[in-house]
């Protein structure tokens, strides 16, 4: 017992010796701004560019224009058998007779081919903007 009340008070003699270590005036502020370094710029970037959005909006447009032209409606008819038939001037030149084979296409086949052939010629014009040929 006598040991170790010896060992306490040569810790407590230590101890006030030295004092209690205490930081510097400025040390919490000096160490937070060492966490927070100051403002960082960060850059938004949207997930879809804007030139996608207008692919988008396009495509959404079209597809909505081709269903209300080419399928049928109430009475079995597509909207584009009810716009009235216009007849342009007939023009005389002779051309040599060439058989063309009529091809019967039904509505939603006509409507594939359109939107194939827009889906084609988007991907043609951003190929061209991705090789910087267009502004």
């Amino acid at each position: 017992m006598e040991k170790r009340e010896k060992e306490e008070e040569y810790i407590r003699k230590f101890i006030t010796e030295l004092g209690t270590e205490s930081p510097s005036k400025g040390f919490h502020k000096s160490v937070l701004s060492k966490l927070n370094p100051g403002t960082s710029r960060s850059i938004y970037r949207p997930v879809i560019s804007p030139f996608m959005w207008k692919l988008i909006g396009g495509a959404i447009a079209t597809l909505v224009i081709s269903v209300l032209l080419f399928v049928p409606n109430d009475n079995q008819n597509p909207l584009i058998n009810q716009i009235p038939e216009f007849s342009l001037p007939e023009v005389a030149v002779s051309l040599p007779k060439i058989a063309l084979p009529v091809i019967d296409i039904s509505p939603i086949v006509l409507q594939s081919l359109v939107v194939f052939t827009l889906m084609a010629f988007l991907m043609v014009v951003t190929k061209i903007r991705k090789w910087r040929i267009l502004g």
